[in-house]
């Protein structure tokens, strides 16, 4: 079959069409100028003006440890490791009154026998700072916590003393350690706090780390890494429970 058309013997034909439209595509292209690299001495490029990461010293450097949890885990009878790995509007308090309550109302035994370990991590750390931290740096907005006694983001630890007929009434930290609970927080999850305190104050993380963990509530210990707290605690007699969820 021709490609010429029937109708006009002379017009040209579509193998002649493709063809033009190949060079003239060809020659179109010749004559865009190529763009060449921007040289150096225009200026910085885009990466380079982002702001440098902030450098921690080693974890090893931020001992000495304090280490007196474990003889209150090696006295007591009953012990139980919650892994509170996620803030969760403070689920692991609650379920460690649940455990309180369950050893006492179903077998009778209390502190110093029962040892609940709140190993604290991931984004659960505001459950572990005091009133000043939490206004000075946020928590309320972050954490998404409302403060039910004004109905705005709370500037306070809502965990931290609470109120007769407040939701949290029976699990306030304070509470649960009347009740024998240990509180820690992971110095991973520490460091991951202090550098965002340092990005936002422009301050050395000797001063930061200071600064916070002078801010940390009562009692509160912080050990190497969680997950090798957790696995010394398992060691010397503590059970394990998830309750991040």
């Amino acid at each position: 079959m021709s490609d010429q058309s029937p109708m006009d013997p002379g017009a040209p034909t579509r193998r002649d069409f493709v063809s033009s439209l190949a060079v003239g595509s060809f020659a179109a292209a010749a004559m865009v100028p190529r763009r060449s690299s921007p040289p150096a001495s225009e200026g910085p490029s885009r990466a380079s003006t982002q702001p440098p990461p902030v450098q921690l010293p080693p974890p090893k450097d931020d001992g000495p440890w304090d280490m007196s949890w474990l003889d209150r885990v090696d006295r007591a009878k009953y012990k139980l490791m919650f892994d509170i790995g996620a803030y969760l509007n403070g689920t692991g308090l609650y379920y460690a009154k649940n455990y309180l309550n369950g050893m006492r109302d179903g077998w009778g035994v209390e502190a110093p026998k029962v040892l609940p370990l709140l190993g604290v991590s991931g984004d659960a750390y505001p459950l572990v700072f005091g009133d000043a931290v939490w206004e000075k740096y946020h928590y309320g907005v972050s954490s998404k916590t409302n403060d039910s006694r004004t109905g705005q983001p709370a500037i306070r630890n809502v965990w931290w003393q609470p109120r007769a007929g407040e939701s949290m009434a029976e699990f306030g930290v304070d509470v649960l350690q009347a009740r024998g609970c240990q509180m820690l927080l992971c110095n991973n999850v520490f460091r991951g706090v202090i550098r965002r305190a340092m990005q936002e104050t422009s301050r050395p993380y000797a001063e930061v780390r200071a600064e916070l963990k002078a801010g940390l509530l009562p009692g509160v210990i912080v050990v190497p890494a969680m997950v090798a707290a957790m696995a010394m605690s398992q060691a010397h007699g503590a059970a394990y429970v998830f309750a991040g969820a």
